[in-house]
Parts: structure tokens; sequence; C-alpha cells
């Protein structure tokens, strides 16, 4: 069995163990790390894209998700050692898992933004980067047709098709597909991440393997939704003073 096939029992089984007010403390944690990356890091983005080793865009991505991959892994495998620990009950293993799944969706998001300067993306709004994180959290290698939907979903009048660059979309109507991308994440993303967080308390050590092999396989995943997204996104369909249909105005 492979590390993927493994990962999605694990997830399988581990989805049982969640109960609602577990899964409102994982939404909460998502939406906090979306947020944060979104707003604050894009910077750091561009900076780390400039100093990845290789002069090839694929090159560069093969050394970022390497990187990423071991980091995560490693971090991974270290919150299944912690929740192993006899003495951390089981408050403290959900607290643990909690903190992993919050950084793990940041590093996600600094992975993602990374990607998007690997692809020479201009200046984006604040809006504009956390729908992209959203988008590849959400719907993976349909990143841009799932981005798509919800933006025709948060217009009155917009194709899905129309998302390209002859038609340049309302700031105010990537607000509202935001929104409701961040209602949907965590019952896809949220429930998923969040059993892998449980996972990591599985006893005698299974949990560390479990935490560290999911979040390996994760990154690696993450990273060909990033780059097939920003293959196929236009650089920019978003226009920050538009009038949108329903007459909101973005800001100028």
């Amino acid at each position: 069995m492979d590390a993927q096939e493994r990962v999605r029992r694990w997830s399988e089984r581990m989805l049982q163990r969640v109960n609602p007010a577990d899964l409102e403390r994982v939404a909460t944690s998502i939406l906090r790390a979306v947020d944060d990356v979104s707003s604050r890091r894009w910077e750091l983005a561009v900076t780390r894209a400039a100093a990845l080793p290789g002069d090839l865009r694929p090159e560069k991505l093969a050394a970022l998700t390497a990187s990423m991959s071991r980091e995560l892994a490693a971090a991974g495998a270290a919150a299944g050692a912690v929740a192993a620990t006899p003495l951390i009950g089981t408050a403290g293993t959900l607290a643990a898992g909690l903190a992993e799944l919050a950084w793990f969706t940041t590093r996600a998001g600094d992975l993602i933004l990374t990607i998007a300067a690997l692809h020479g993306r201009p200046d984006p709004t604040e809006d504009e980067r956390r729908a992209w994180v959203l988008a590849v959290l959400l719907f993976g290698g349909s990143a841009r047709d799932g981005l798509a939907r919800a933006i025709n979903e948060a217009s009155t009048g917009l194709a899905t098709t129309d998302v390209g660059p002859q038609r340049h979309i309302p700031i105010a109507t990537i607000h509202r597909a935001n929104r409701l991308l961040a209602q949907r994440i965590v019952r896809r993303y949220g429930t998923k991440r969040g059993a892998i967080a449980l996972g990591t308390a599985l006893p005698l050590g299974v949990g560390a393997a479990f935490g560290g092999t999911a979040n390996y396989v994760a990154v690696q995943r993450l990273a060909r939704h990033a780059d097939a997204l920003f293959a196929r996104l236009p650089y920019s369909a978003i226009d920050t003073t538009a009038i949108d249909i329903a007459g909101e105005v973005g800001p100028g």
C-alpha cells in the first residue's frame, strides 16, 4: 500500500473521531492561518522565490517542494511524538494537533504564494491572495475551475468562462467569493486536516508516522495543484475600481 493510500484510509478512520466542537476549533485555526498568510506574508513569498536554487522555474519549484515537504513532515511527526507522551492528556493532544494544523495551513499558504511568485505574478491584492490560497486548499487540482464557480456564484451575471484576461472582475465580487470559499473550506479541507490532526494521537509511535507521512504527501500535492493553478490562471482578472453588477464598488 503506498503512502497516499495509507493517508486516505487513516483519514477515513479518524473522521469517525471528529466531533462538532473539535471541528469548530479546526475551522477557527484554519481561517486565522489563511487570513494571516494572505495579509502579511506575500513579501516573504517573493523573497523566498527569488532565493530558491536553480535557473528555471521547474528547478526552483522542485527545490521548494522538497524543502517544504521535509519541514512539514518533520512537524507532523513531532506533533505525533508529543501526542504519544503519556502525561500529555486528551486536551494536550488536541491542542498540539490544532497548533500543528495552524502551522501546516500557514506554511501551505506560504507554499502557494511562493509558487505564485515563481510564476511572475504582479503584486496582487490581499483578496486575490486569499482567493488563491482558499481555492488550492479547497479544490486541489481543480482550483481554477472551483474559483471560477465561486466567482460566478458571488456575482449576478458573470459566467465561469469570464475569468480571463478580457474580463476584469470587481473586487467586491472577489470579497463575496472569498466568503463562500471560507465557508466551504471547513467542510472539505478542514475535515480532512482535522482528521489528520487527531490522527497524530494514535499510540505507540503510529501517530508520529501518520503525521509525518500525511504532511509529506499533502505538500507534494499542494505544490502540483498550485503550479497548475498559476499556469492556467490569467495574470490579473481583478479590477479594484470597477462597479459590479450588484452595484458594489471596489476600493480605488
